[in-house]
């Protein structure tokens, strides 16, 4: 999941980790959580299977990124914002729309920016 610098600080404030712990940085800058080696699952999911359907809680839900909380919906490739194909779980998430796409379109601007 990428994350702006401004929510990877925050993340880092409240959890008492260093940046680097949680997050890698791709060649345009911008900072997306690690997953775990064993599940495969955010780093931030308290659980302990690789299995889509296992059990797990967010430790950072209360401060979670606007891109975790918008979740399953992504931009396509025409930033159109549609549920994300990857999701195991998409039934039961209305069909985004365009103040959807205005939202992660904005995140995305932040993102590039270094904000």
């Amino acid at each position: 999941m990428p994350v702006t610098r401004e929510e990877a600080a925050k993340i880092g404030r409240r959890t008492a980790k260093a940046i680097e712990t949680f997050t890698w940085e791709n060649e345009e800058g911008v900072l997306t959580l690690l997953n775990d080696a064993t599940t495969r699952a955010c780093t931030f999911l308290l659980t302990d299977s690789p299995d889509v359907d296992a059990p797990g809680l967010c430790s950072i839900y209360e401060f979670r990124p606007k891109g975790c909380q918008m979740y399953p919906v992504v931009l396509n490739d025409e930033d159109r914002a549609v549920l994300d194909d990857g999701c195991p779980h998409p039934a039961g998430f209305d069909a985004p729309g365009d103040d959807d796409a205005i939202v992660l379109l904005n995140l995305e601007e932040r993102m590039l920016r270094g904000g």
